[in-house]
């Protein structure tokens, strides 16, 4: 059985929140840290996880000294939406990923049909109640960027952080990509590209991985309630972009799910029993991550 030694998960959801969740932070970073991963991300949909991160580290620091625990923003209507402020605050307090818009996207509420809601019960926010607006999108009329998505853009470059495309839609995602590059960044993610919001053809990743972004497949997309590719249709995706620009995350969190260490241990053991090599995860779960933190350490063996 494979193990997670070493690993990181760039994508976790925790309590707080309005959307029930399956632990606090300090919970999923001692769970995520007994399993022998290295280090994860708390993203929120609705506020800046700078507080959930810090909180995360004092709670598990004396037992697991090594962990990390880092922090993220979301452009989401609970920072006020591409806001520059917000994002430069979260980046001064060492946050290492901004998040385009995700539920409050005009792309995810055309994907699952409201801002919110990802289309059933469960996780639909009533503070929206039937309120749609305002819905958040990158670009203007034209396709450029707006001004402060821009602004947002180059902020990340400064700071050295990780720009993450969210819920965005496919020529929101291109058009951010092309300014980024542009204004020197190398660490951009594509957020969980099979998921419906963005739903990205393998072309498109194709394309987008060899510009020199970052394929963020994630585990909970595979299990029921999210279920959006195979195991099969995931092992082809990552043969296509190459797992040098492969990264794989739980996007874990919810009562309905494995806690996010189980989430990431179920789907890699499933690729590897599909015949993807037990080195390949140390490329797509270890170094990757290890690249797009600018951290650097030796990666422990995975069997």
């Amino acid at each position: 059985m494979l193990r997670l030694d070493g690993f990181y998960d760039l994508h976790i959801h925790s309590a707080p929140a309005p959307f029930v969740r399956i632990g606090d932070s300090a919970d999923i970073a001692r769970w995520c840290a007994e399993a022998g991963m290295a280090g994860i991300v708390i993203k929120s949909h609705f506020e800046s996880t700078v507080s959930k991160a810090y909180h995360a580290r004092l709670a598990v620091r004396e037992a697991y000294p090594d962990f990390k625990v880092f922090s993220g923003i979301a452009l989401n209507r609970g920072v006020g939406g591409v806001n520059p402020g917000a994002v430069e605050l979260a980046l001064q307090q060492g946050a290492k990923v901004v998040w385009m818009p995700t539920l409050d996207a005009a792309n995810h509420a055309a994907a699952f049909g409201a801002a919110g809601t990802y289309g059933f019960g469960a996780m639909t926010l009533t503070s929206r109640r039937k309120i749609k607006d305002p819905l958040y999108r990158v670009t203007n009329d034209s396709g450029k960027l707006t001004d402060d998505a821009k602004e947002v853009v180059q902020l990340v470059v400064d700071y050295g952080a990780i720009l993450a495309t969210g819920h965005i839609s496919k020529p929101e995602i291109l058009a951010t990509v092309d300014f980024a590059l542009g204004v020197g960044a190398k660490r951009i993610v594509i957020t969980h590209p099979e998921l419906a919001a963005p739903k990205l053809d393998l072309p498109t990743m194709v394309e987008l991985a060899k510009a020199g972004c970052f394929m963020e497949f994630c585990a909970v997309n595979l299990l029921p309630m999210f279920y959006s590719i195979s195991v099969q249709g995931l092992l082809e995706a990552i043969e296509a972009v190459t797992p040098e620009r492969t990264i794989l995350s739980s996007d874990g969190g919810q009562p309905f799910n494995p806690r996010p260490h189980e989430a990431i241990r179920i789907v890699i053991q499933s690729l590897h029993e599909k015949g993807l090599a037990a080195e390949t995860f140390r490329t797509i779960c270890i170094e990757n991550q290890k690249k797009l933190l600018d951290l650097s350490a030796a990666a422990p063996p995975l069997e």
